[in-house]
C-alpha cells in the first residue's frame, strides 16, 4: 500500500517515474494536510461566476471558478484545471424543486493509470480520469541556467458537473456543492437562496451582496441612534434611562459594525468570521432583555441561533439577521419599530411584514434616505409616484397605473422619529383594501420609478406611547 512518507534519495539510484510522482505526491498531500488543520473549514469556493446566459438555453457553464477540494486540492479553471459545460435537459425530470448542483474530482488512485491523454478538447466531458494532458507540449527554457529548450507537458485537472440526484452513483469522486437552481417562469436560474461553501465573502455574488445588505441595513440603525448625541438630547430633563439604553446599545452597534465594515473592505475573510462577529453582536444586545439568552435563543422557543453550516451559509445568515432584527426591534427601537425594505431591483424594494399587533390608531410611516435629499438635488418626492402594496399586487399596479396604499407627505418629522436633512416622510394610510392584502400576504412592496441609486427605504411603526 502507497504512503505518504518522504523519498530516499540516495547516489546511483535508477531514476523511474515513479520516484517523481511519488516525491510529488507527498509533497500535495501533506500541504493539503496542513492547510486543513491550521484554518477550519478550509475548502469551499475561491470564486465563481455562472454563465447565467446558457442557463436560457438548459447548459450549465461557468465563465471563471477556482475551488478547494475537502482534500485541500486546489483547482483553478483558468490555470490548472477544466470544467466542461453540460446540458441539463435530459437530466433533470423533476423541476418542481430545487436542484443542488456540485462539482466532482476524481479521486487518486494507486491501481489504475490517473491521467488520460486527448487530442479533441470537446471530448473532456465525457473522460473520467483524475487529470488530462494535451498532445502538444509546451517549450521551457532552463530556468536557473543557461541549458537548452526542453518539452514539458503538464497535467490539468478534470472537473464534472454533478446534480443531487446523482451523487449517490458519484463513486469515486470528491465532491463539492457550488449552487443550486430552481425553475421560474422564464426557465431556469440560479436560486439566491442558497449559499454554497465559500472561502471568502465575496466568493460568489450572492454571498456578497447579502454582506453588503447587511452591512449597509445595521449602518442605518447606527445613523437613527446617533440621533441620541446631540445635546440637546443629552439635556437632564430628557435624558432618561431608556436614553441610557439606547446610548449604550448605540456604543455596541457601533463597535460591531465599524469591524463589519473592515471585513467588507478587506473582502478575502473567510465566512466563519462573520459568523462569530455576529455572535457577539447576539451576545451583547441580548442583555438588554431577559427574553433572549446569550446564546440566542429565545424564552418557550426551542429554535436556537443555527450553528455554523459551512455547507448552507445561508441558513447561517439568515438565523443570525433574523436574531439581530428581533434583538434591535424590541431593545432599541421600542416604542417604535423599524421594518428595513430590501432593494429587489432598482426602483423595486420588498421586505417581510408581519402585522400581528398593528391597529389602524398607531402610525405607519415610509421613509426614504438618500444623500440627494441633502443636497437639495431633487425635489419633494411626489407620493403619487411612489407605489406601496402589496408584494403579488405591485406588478399589476403598476402595469395598469393603479394607486397603491395612499401615502402623504409629511413636511415635518412625525414626532418621535429623527429630524434628518437626509431624510423624507410619508405617511401611510394602514386602512382599506389594499392595506388589507399588504397584512393577508405579510408581505410589503414599494416602487419608484425615480429612486436615487443610494435610497434606502423602511417602513417605521409608531407605537401608542
Amino acid at each position: 500500500m502507497f504512503e505518504h512518507k518522504p523519498m530516499y534519495w540516495y547516489s546511483g539510484l535508477y531514476l523511474q517515474p515513479q520516484h517523481f510522482q511519488a516525491h510529488e505526491l507527498q509533497q500535495q498531500y501533506w500541504q493539503g494536510r496542513y492547510q486543513l488543520l491550521t484554518q477550519p473549514y478550509a475548502f469551499g469556493v475561491v470564486k465563481l461566476a455562472f454563465n447565467l446566459a446558457a442557463l436560457s438555453d438548459e447548459l450549465l457553464s461557468v465563465h471563471h471558478a477556482a475551488f478547494i477540494f475537502p482534500d485541500g486540492c486546489y483547482v483553478d479553471c483558468d490555470i490548472n484545471g477544466v470544467l466542461s459545460a453540460r446540458s441539463l435537459r435530459d437530466c433533470w425530470p423533476v423541476r418542481d424543486k430545487p436542484q443542488r448542483i456540485y462539482v466532482g474530482l476524481r479521486m487518486f488512485s494507486h491501481n489504475q493509470s490517473n491521467v488520460t491523454g486527448i487530442t479533441d478538447a470537446n471530448s473532456v466531458g465525457h473522460i473520467t480520469s483524475r487529470w488530462v494532458t494535451w498532445p502538444q507540449e509546451q517549450r521551457m527554457r532552463d530556468a536557473f541556467g543557461e541549458g537548452p529548450e526542453a518539452e514539458v507537458q503538464q497535467l490539468t485537472y478534470n472537473l464534472r458537473f454533478f446534480l443531487h440526484d446523482e451523487i449517490a452513483q458519484a463513486t469515486g469522486y470528491t465532491l463539492l456543492p457550488i449552487g443550486q437552481l430552481h425553475c421560474t417562469s422564464d426557465g431556469i436560474a440560479l436560486d439566491n437562496r442558497y449559499l454554497p461553501p465559500c472561502l471568502t465573502l465575496y466568493a460568489v455574488p450572492q454571498l456578497g451582496q447579502r454582506i453588503d445588505q447587511l452591512c449597509q441595513e445595521l449602518t442605518g440603525r447606527v445613523h437613527q441612534l446617533e440621533e441620541l448625541k446631540r445635546p440637546q438630547t443629552l439635556e437632564g430633563e430628557i435624558y432618561t434611562q431608556e436614553k441610557s439604553t439606547l446610548l449604550l446599545t448605540l456604543r455596541t452597534l457601533a463597535r460591531y459594525v465599524v469591524q463589519l465594515h473592515h471585513f467588507q473592505e478587506a473582502r478575502d475573510i473567510h465566512p466563519l468570521q462573520i459568523f462569530g462577529l455576529l455572535r457577539q453582536l447576539i451576545s451583547e444586545l441580548s442583555c438588554f432583555t431577559d427574553r433572549c439568552s446569550f446564546l440566542g435563543q429565545w424564552n418557550g422557543q426551542e429554535e436556537a441561533l443555527e450553528k455554523y453550516q459551512h455547507l448552507d451559509l445561508a441558513l447561517t445568515l439568515d438565523s443570525c439577521e433574523r436574531t439581530i432584527t428581533d434583538l434591535l426591534n424590541a431593545l432599541v427601537l421600542e416604542p417604535n419599530t423599524v421594518i428595513p425594505l430590501q432593494q429587489e431591483s432598482h426602483g423595486y424594494y420588498h421586505a417581510a411584514f408581519n402585522g400581528t399587533g398593528v391597529n389602524e390608531q398607531q402610525r405607519l410611516y415610509l421613509v426614504l434616505r438618500s444623500d440627494s435629499f441633502t443636497h437639495r438635488e431633487r425635489e419633494i418626492p411626489d407620493d403619487r409616484l411612489i407605489k406601496l402594496a402589496a408584494a403579488e399586487q405591485i406588478d399589476n399596479i403598476i402595469n395598469r397605473a393603479l394607486p397603491g396604499v395612499r401615502l402623504y407627505y409629511q413636511e415635518i418629522a412625525p414626532h418621535g422619529l429623527p429630524n434628518r436633512t437626509n431624510t423624507r416622510y410619508f405617511r401611510v394610510e394602514n386602512r382599506g383594501t389594499l392595506w388589507r392584502q399588504v397584512e393577508d400576504s405579510k408581505r410589503v412592496a414599494v416602487h419608484w420609478a425615480d429612486a436615487p441609486d443610494d435610497l434606502q427605504t423602511e417602513i417605521v411603526i409608531v407605537r401608542a406611547s
